[in-house]
């Protein structure tokens, strides 16, 4: 029996199970560590202020917006809100945590991407 996840992990979603089918990824939920958080707030702290959100409430908004999944770096997949018009697209890459007790997504890092740096990765959903 799998053991629920506790601190410093926060469940922010779950992939569901027709897109996963779909895609060829895992059916599992989605969780988000306090160091990935601090990172991706360090890192993309301009992008969070222009847009009015913190870290979580942006990925919680590609989560619940994501219109394609892609191939990231390595075994990770980008969720992405892809609009045709505009240059930038929200993303927000994560890698399956194998660990025995707990088998879930991992948000590994969450940021606008350019529309060129999306469209070359495989979409796969």
């Amino acid at each position: 029996m799998k053991q629920k996840i506790h601190h410093p992990y926060t469940k922010l979603g779950r992939i569901k199970s027709t897109i996963a089918q779909e895609a060829h990824i895992k059916c599992t939920d989605i969780y988000i560590s306090v160091n990935q958080l601090k990172h991706i707030y360090a890192r993309h702290q301009k992008e969070l202020e222009q847009i009015g959100m913190t870290a979580e409430e942006y990925i919680k908004y590609i989560l619940n917006n994501f219109n394609q999944i892609r191939k990231g770096s390595g075994e990770s997949i980008l969720l992405v809100v892809y609009h045709e018009t505009d240059d930038k697209h929200n993303t927000a890459a994560m890698a399956l945590n194998y660990s025995i007790e707990k088998e879930f997504w991992e948000i590994k890092t969450a940021q606008p991407r350019k529309t060129d740096d999306i469209l070359k990765r495989e979409k796969i959903w």
